[in-house]
């Protein structure tokens, strides 16, 4: 019986044996700087699996992969890049990194495993991760954001409206801090200033890249705790197809397909995507459809042109908070946008020129209806003036409004239209190959506001080859939106700019090749905040508000065995005006285990207490929840999936007055051809 046993567990143990012993593909790289020389030390790394390798003196390395794979190469003072491998080049590969700018950001290839510092992969690690939208994901990697909630799907607007996204206790309510910027251009309702978290969905979504504190610099108002940019997905090299789809508790399902490809100087991609669900409580029902369409052609060897185009619509429900339940509310919003944009990269020079517009409807059953548009210019351009020296000008201009009323109280609003112009430049030098320095400055100039000057400075200095410290300063800004100077509550066309400075020491480190860590101390002091003020119906918004958060923010990567990664991240802040639904800690954590035949993520996060109001009476507790997800790959372009959300079937409320679902699961599966 045993000999039988043992006998037929042979085919199951070379099953999964077989993976250790297939062959990879060695490849050969060389990483340069954008003046062609080459660049020591630099770590590659292939994402699909788990090689690794260091460039030597002369910029070259070698890597064992198996393909197709997306090799990754990153280097102290450069941004990361990543390059798609279908097949065995005939020549060595060459990568070139342009350098990067002193500060504390997080990027995330949408969809695959993080590393330390910035994080960047292949189009798999946001499933993986299980999230159900791009904000989903950006909560669940940088242990500096907050993501509010109120449900299984659909953040809603309005009073009741959740997906407010605060980074280091700065963001608002609604969210006008922290800005969102897709495909390069700045994406909020012209005349709320916020954005809509309901239409960043998976469909066409490539990477994300979060920059923590101001960035005003580069994209002005709006960019005071940080930014969100939401990049799409490039073309494959060879037309693709992908199409996912799942299926889990109260019935909610996502569905996505696209299709894209490069055919010789062109490239086109498009991309749908569906989600739903019933809702986890009786009239919390969501639905939303988004689709997206890009094409590009290279017009020389320098000059490349392209459009993209979006538009997506969503009905969303509101149930009410359990003590003040609600019936037959719901909001319907049609959203879209669109660019057309000019990139240029020369062999010392690179950026682009974008044209863009946005523009929506909103329908609430308060009575509530607009709608609104955005409509802007940008330039930006990078110059290696000489070796060691980058400079970065450019400049951009948005024209943003349009028209409200309420049907139910026959109140017209009218129609008012703002308008932005700004020029920034910043220069980054490298005087020597330990110390970088960057400095630069942005004036702008709105209609209502005035203008303003938003400086900016900073350095980094390796200790060690493997360890580095960075300090830099930065003055943040948002313009009073159109709500608050000319609508509801209380508009006061007095209202002044609000304003913050921003200082922060961080240090990165790598004490062993398979443990990566960061820790950043911060310091923001923000003042002229818009608070509303007095009670109904005395209402006013004055610039009365002022807060300083202190805070401390780690972030650990350790390989311990070859297909075993963990990450962990934590946030400690402290605040004198902490804002509600908040929390001064916050921890992240994942485990993700490769085993070939089946890939598991165990990730989770806990979370303090969060006050209610702005008064502070009122606190809810703090949870932990976590999240299970097992993908199985049929072969290299077949998976199916398992997601299991809040494992451990915790009770616990984000927003007061909506519990969130306890355990609930969704299974589907992922397929390309």
């Amino acid at each position: 019986m045993v000999c039988s046993v043992h006998r037929a567990m042979r085919p199951v143990t070379l099953f999964l044996l077989l993976p250790l012993f297939c062959p990879a593909h060695s490849l050969r790289l060389r990483v340069l700087d954008s003046h062609g020389l080459p660049i020591a030390r630099a770590r590659l790394e292939c994402l699909s699996g788990s090689a690794r390798a260091l460039s030597d003196e002369t910029g070259q390395a070698s890597l064992e992969c198996d393909l197709p794979a997306e090799v990754r190469a990153a280097a102290p003072g450069f941004e990361p890049e990543a390059r798609a491998i279908e097949r065995v080049p005939e020549s060595e590969l060459t990568i070139t990194l342009r350098p990067a700018v002193v500060r504390t950001t997080l990027e995330v290839v949408v969809r695959e495993t993080p590393q330390a510092g910035p994080i960047s992969g292949s189009r798999v690690e946001m499933d993986q991760r299980g999230a159900r939208t791009v904000l989903d994901a950006v909560e669940k990697l940088a242990p500096g954001a907050f993501l509010t909630r109120r449900g299984v799907m659909g953040y809603g607007i309005a009073t009741n409206g959740t997906g407010v996204v605060t980074i280091r206790g700065v963001g608002g309510q609604p969210n006008t801090g922290v800005l969102i910027v897709v495909d390069g251009r700045p994406d909020y309702q012209g005349l709320m200033g916020h954005p809509l978290p309901d239409f960043y969905g998976l469909a066409d979504a490539g990477s994300v890249k979060v920059v923590e504190g101001p960035a005003s610099l580069l994209y002005g108002s709006n960019a005071m705790g940080g930014v969100i940019e939401i990049r799409s997905a490039p073309p494959p090299e060879r037309m693709e197809t992908r199409l996912s789809s799942g299926l889990g508790s109260y019935r909610t399902g996502q569905h996505r397909l696209s299709n894209g490809a490069r055919l010789g100087r062109g490239f086109y991609t498009v991309a749908a995507g569906v989600s739903h669900t019933r809702g986890e409580r009786a009239r919390a029902a969501f639905r939303s459809q988004e689709g997206s369409v890009a094409a590009g052609y290279d017009l020389s060897a320098v000059w490349k042109a392209s459009v993209r185009g979006r538009y997506g619509h969503f009905y969303v429900e509101d149930p009410g908070p359990v003590f003040a339940p609600l019936a037959g509310s719901f909001a319907a919003v049609g959203r879209g946008g669109g660019s057309f944009q000019l990139d240029n990269a020369a062999e010392r020079a690179w950026g682009h020129l974008a044209v863009f517009s946005n523009h929506g409807r909103h329908f609430i059953t308060d009575g509530f209806r607009s709608v609104d548009r955005t409509t802007g210019l940008r330039l930006y351009e990078q110059v290696a003036v000489r070796p060691g020296l980058l400079a970065e000008v450019g400049g951009d201009a948005v024209n943003y409004g349009g028209r409200a009323r309420n049907v139910l109280t026959r109140l017209d609003y009218g129609r008012h239209e703002l308008t932005s112009g700004a020029g920034f430049g910043r220069l980054n030098w490298t005087p020597q190959s330990r110390l970088r320095l960057h400095a630069g400055a942005r004036y702008e100039s709105n209609s209502a506001a005035g203008g303003i000057a938003a400086p900016e400075a900073g350095l980094s200095l390796s200790l060690h080859p493997d360890h580095t410290l960075a300090a830099s300063l930065a003055r943040g800004f948002r313009n009073p939106t159109i709500r608050e100077l000319y609508l509801f509550p209380a508009p006061n066309p007095a209202l002044r700019r609000e304003e913050l400075y921003n200082y922060e020491l961080s240090w990165l480190g790598r004490p062993r090749p398979n443990l990566e860590t960061s820790l950043t101390a911060f310091y923001a002091d923000a003042g002229n905040l818009i608070v509303t003020t007095g009670r109904y119906p005395n209402l006013r918004l004055e610039n009365s508000g002022a807060a300083i958060h202190r805070g401390l923010e780690n972030a650990v990567r350790y390989r311990p065995l070859r297909r075993l990664r963990l990450s962990a991240g934590w946030l400690r802040m402290w605040s004198t005006n902490l804002p509600a639904y908040v929390p001064r800690t916050k921890v992240n954590y994942a485990l993700e285990a490769d085993f070939r035949r089946v890939f598991v993520n165990l990730s989770g996060m806990a979370v303090g207490r969060l006050w209610v109001n702005a008064q502070r009476t009122r606190q809810l507790g703090g949870y932990h929840v976590a999240s299970l997800k097992l993908t199985a790959p049929l072969g290299r372009r077949h998976s199916l999936f398992l997601l299991v959300d809040n494992l451990f079937d915790k009770r616990y409320q984000v927003v007061d007055g909506y519990p969130m679902p306890g355990i609930n699961a969704a299974g589907g599966f992922m397929l390309s051809f």
